[in-house]
């Protein structure tokens, strides 16, 4: 038989099977007590035809039709309208995987990212909409009555989303995981004792669950809040076992929590009356368990990853060290604590670790005739906070005499105060027995070759040569060391910023692209109810009533302000990504001649507002423009300088007390410097700098500003865009009670 047979009857029972789980887990749903007939507030069959078509692909569809199709028979609809129901029931599950596989969500879901991404898209949108189709099926063919279509879709939508956030993970993680193919071993047997563990704990979990929320509870302690019993359990899951034992364990607990209180017991038909605010709180309290369990075991998860990767980089460390022969010590100076390396250890004559570290050891390892010259070193580093660099002699426990380099340094904090003292220990044994032969190997020459003068002078001029050819090597040896751990923490340092800006601007792109349809969709509707009233005058007391008790004028009027709150929120989120990702230089704009009035205006258009509603008299910004010719330079990073001296400008006046606040100016004037060379001042009326403050204004994440109010990012971008980027100066002048200046001076020309 050829493969295309094969494939296409291995696909048809694919599809058979998913078709009969869904339908049995559909029956299955269907005898929990509900509210609403047809309607079930546990759906387990929406999150198994999503996780279906997530991992076995789009093709499986026809599946979760049929299975629908044979749930809605059962139900006692015709087949035309069965029909119906299973294709908006396979419509969440095709919508869900195309949007997350159209954002790259993995399926584990073991990134924050992810669980926000599938609980957005998969879990809200999807259920929305098939929720919303299967209704209006509903009630359009006679089997729900169109006065209960409120409560019937929002109960449609609560089992769905259940479905969706309590089954659909379960699958995703579990069918994802990727089991050991070694034989047994110590790793794997502490892996079957982690079972074991996972297995308690579930136990537990659904042994407390099913205390609290299948148990009649007395009337006396009624309104005790029981149903948080289980939360803590759940947590504890998500911490030792990720994101696979919290689905089970929420799996667990939602499932009798819900079978429960459609019982008409639990602690949520106790606090209340009405059986159907019953079972709604107790869906809204299984979405919160559920999504806050999904985020933290994600999170987690992602924590377990930088550990292993700092785990992974401290071996690496020490391998160099081990390699370099180089070992490491620090004292903190306020703790009075030692730290040594395992290879100093191991310079030392020690097993790394043997011993706590302290300074009485380290001198008895220090040759007799050695031992009094470091302690003075020592000593004069702790009282005078002077650094050393000397070589000495030690003695291991074996006898063995070993020759040491070691270098010291002080560090201190922002008040210039001593901190820690670090230092470095190398053994150069073998660079001073070659340095010993060496000069051995010259007196001999100079003893056997008195009749030899000139070939003794060349052969001495050839091993001082070497000398200093080695001194420089180990002096650029260490050189290049101080520069690769400097990089290292520079590249650090820019792949986290860089991470951040990217993982935050994703979601942020989302929103801020969608506001604005969603204004014109607001003023859409809100024209369209305008243009009703005006067209139909004569209404229903019913709609009368309606549109009371919505108070319509005040939303039509405070709807619009909300949604450009929300874009100003945007915008803001997207300017502190943008100074990060400046910052991390992932992407920078073409250099080409632009007229930089232009940037300014712009810059000063953008801040209009604030401008005019600054402490409500407004602050008069005067432009002293020179005439100049183009300039070449990066046009967007330089706007970004403008953008930030002159929010900072602002910012300064507007911290001002009433009682100092006075004309409140922002002077903005360029000119030519020379014939290539374009000056622009940006002066404001602010309080001043603080000469301690002035000099740290350029230094990344320093910051005056409350908390929330700024990220300390903007100058030391500026900094860099001016400096670095356009081969400028920028200087600020100021000093306390006469506002601050700055002047940035640029080349008319990058390229000459």
């Amino acid at each position: 038989m050829s493969p295309i047979p094969n494939r296409f009857w291995r696909y048809l029972l694919t599809v058979a099977i998913l078709a009969a789980v869904y339908g049995g887990a559909g029956k299955l749903a269907l005898q929990i007590p509900s509210i609403v007939p047809q309607v079930t507030p546990l759906y387990p069959p929406a999150g198994i035809s999503q996780a279906a078509l997530l991992l076995l692909g789009l093709r499986v569809w026809p599946g979760v039709m049929l299975g629908d199709f044979f749930v809605s028979l059962s139900l006692g609809v015709s087949p035309i309208v069965a029909l119906a129901m299973g294709a908006s029931a396979s419509l969440p599950a095709l919508t869900s995987t195309a949007l997350l596989r159209r954002y790259k969500v993995k399926l584990n879901l073991e990134r924050p990212q992810d669980v926000l991404a599938f609980v957005t898209l998969s879990a809200m949108l999807s259920t929305t909409l098939g929720s919303s189709f299967s209704v209006l099926l509903l009630c359009a063919n006679g089997i729900q009555p169109w006065r209960n279509f409120g409560i019937t879709w929002l109960s449609w939508w609560l089992g769905d989303l259940m479905g969706v956030l309590v089954v659909t993970p379960v699958l995703l993680s579990w069918c994802t995981v990727n089991l050991p193919k070694r034989p047994a071993s110590p790793q794997t047997m502490r892996k079957s004792l982690q079972y074991i563990d996972a297995g308690i704990l579930l136990i537990l979990s659904i042994a407390v669950s099913w205390v609290v929320f299948t148990w009649q509870t007395k009337g006396a302690i009624a309104r005790y809040p029981f149903e948080y019993l289980p939360f803590p359990l759940v947590v504890w899951v998500a911490f030792r076992f990720k994101q696979r034992g919290s689905v089970l364990a929420t799996l667990f607990v939602s499932s009798i929590a819900i079978w429960g209180a459609g019982q008409g017991v639990g602690p949520f038909q106790n606090h209340t009356n009405n059986p159907i605010e019953g079972v709604l709180s107790l869906q809204a309290f299984v979405a919160v368990v559920a999504i806050i369990a999904l985020l933290l075991a994600a999170t987690l998860a992602e924590l377990q990853q930088v550990q292993d990767s700092l785990h992974s980089s401290q071996a690496s460390l020490a391998d160099a060290q081990r390699i370099a022969h180089l070992g490491s010590w620090d004292l903190d100076l306020i703790e009075q604590q030692w730290h040594w390396s395992e290879e100093l250890y191991r310079i030392l004559g020690y097993f790394p670790h043997t011993f706590a570290p302290n300074c009485e050891t380290f001198l008895r390892t220090v040759h007799t005739e050695d031992r009094e010259w470091v302690k003075n070193s020592l000593q004069e580093a702790l009282t005078q906070e002077k650094p050393y660099s000397i070589n000495y002699r030690i003695v291991r426990p074996n006898g063995e005499e070993r020759v040491v380099r070691e270098q010291t340094e002080i560090i201190r904090d922002i008040d210039k105060t001593p901190i820690r003292i670090t230092g470095t220990i190398q053994d150069i044994t073998k660079q001073k027995r070659v340095e010993q032969a060496l000069i051995q190997s010259e007196a001999q020459l100079l003893e056997l070759a008195h009749n030899l003068d000139l070939k003794v002078h060349e052969r001495t001029q050839q091993l001082q040569q070497k000398n200093e050819e080695l001194a420089q090597s180990l002096k650029t040896l260490q050189e290049t060391q101080q520069q690769l751990i400097q990089s290292e923490k520079m590249s650090s340092l820019g792949s986290l910023v860089a991470g951040v800006a990217h993982e935050i601007n994703n979601p942020v792109n989302f929103i801020y692209g969608n506001i604005t349809h969603v204004r014109e969709y607001t003023k859409s509707l809100l024209d369209l109810i305008d243009l009703y009233q005006q067209e139909c005058q004569h209404t229903s007391f019913e709609i009368k009533d309606c549109i009371e008790s919505t108070d319509l004028e005040f939303v039509k009027a405070d709807l619009p302000k909300i949604l450009s709150s929300m874009q100003a929120g945007a915008d803001r989120i997207r300017q502190i990504v943008l100074s990060l990702r400046n910052f991390s230089r992932l992407d920078e704009a073409n250099m080409k001649p632009v007229d930089i009035h232009h940037g300014i205006e712009s810059a000063l258009l953008l801040l209009q507002q604030r401008l005019k509603s600054c402490r409500n008299t407004g602050i008069n910004a005067i432009k002293d423009y020179g005439k100049l010719p183009l300039v070449e330079c990066y046009p967007g990073q330089l706007n970004q300088v403008f953008m930030n001296i002159l929010a900072n400008a602002i910012d300064a006046i507007e911290s001002l007390p009433e009682t100092k606040l006075q004309r409140a100016v922002i002077t903005i004037q360029t000119r030519m410097l020379s014939s290539d060379r374009v000056l622009i001042k940006i002066a404001d009326t602010g309080p001043g700098m603080t000469p301690v403050v002035k000099a740290r204004i350029f230094d990344p994440f320093f910051t005056t500003k409350p908390v929330g109010k700024g990220t300390g990012l903007g100058l030391s971008i500026s900094y860099q865009i001016i400096v670095e980027h356009h081969k400028g100066q920028i200087k600020c002048i100021s000093e306390p009670g006469k506002g601050t200046e700055f002047d940035i001076e640029i080349p008319l020309w990058q390229s000459r």
